[in-house]
């Protein structure tokens, strides 16, 4: 299950899916109005408007007086776990337009087969269970995202938060060499559909340090404590003879 807040609309995966081959070609051309956004361990890339920054820990305190009825996810920050990206300053001032991206680095890659919906949403039901919020997976599918084609789990969640508010995100589960980071690209829910291309072309401009290290077959997670077992086996021989060794 995943361990922090994660933050997409139902047309069908089929309509998704030809939306994102259809706005990749678009992605590729960043506007002035944008920049690369590069997260602290150097794992990933994304363009994103010019006067959005990574919230730190030390603002937070600032940021819910001054904007007490945030998402829950945005107020929960471990600055290489988990943590909000958007227009800091402008937050500060009390301009919240409910824009952001939140982002969710982890270990290990993961790879979900079967009925995605429904387990993404069986997730997401334990979350709700937890922190009070509501949240609908209204569609989810397997893409390819960005001009390396890298392969993502796409999901496009509705929130609703304790204080009433709606939110739809368009959720990007990215592999990449060995850890798992999720994107999620929030906006008020009201304002998805005209967001949307926006946000797919955003999606799309995503580029990664490294590739997915791809699904683990059943052999290498049996060889990984194998090997381990064998080299500590070693090392108990090894103290078992010298201990048997007769003193000089």
């Amino acid at each position: 299950m995943l361990r922090a807040p994660l933050a997409l609309i139902a047309a069908s995966t089929t309509l998704l899916a030809v939306s994102l081959a259809q706005e990749a070609p678009q992605a590729t051309q960043r506007s002035q109005a944008t920049r690369p956004f590069t997260n602290r361990a150097g794992s990933f890339r994304i363009d994103l408007p010019a006067d959005w920054r990574q919230l730190g820990p030390a603002e937070l305190k600032a940021l819910t007086t001054t904007l007490p009825s945030l998402p829950q996810d945005v107020t929960q920050n471990v600055p290489h776990l988990f943590y909000a990206v958007g227009p800091i300053d402008r937050w500060m001032r009390g301009e919240f337009d409910g824009e952001y991206l939140y982002v969710v680095e982890q270990d290990a890659e993961w790879h979900l087969d079967g009925d995605l919906k429904a387990r993404l949403q069986q997730m997401w039901s334990a979350k709700a269970a937890d922190d009070g919020q509501s949240y609908e997976i209204l569609s989810a599918e397997r893409a390819q995202l960005g001009a390396d084609a890298n392969p993502a789990v796409i999901v496009e969640r509705r929130i609703r938060t304790k204080a009433g508010d709606a939110f739809r995100s368009l959720d990007l589960h990215v592999p990449t060499g060995g850890r798992e980071v999720t994107l999620c690209l929030a906006t008020r829910d009201d304002a998805f559909e005209k967001k949307r291309s926006e946000l797919i072309a955003r999606a799309n401009t995503l580029s990664l340090a490294r590739r997915s290290r791809g699904e683990t077959k059943l052999s290498d997670r049996l060889w990984t404590p194998l090997a381990a077992g064998a080299v500590v086996g070693i090392l108990f021989l090894i103290l078992y003879r010298r201990s048997r060794r007769p003193a000089s």
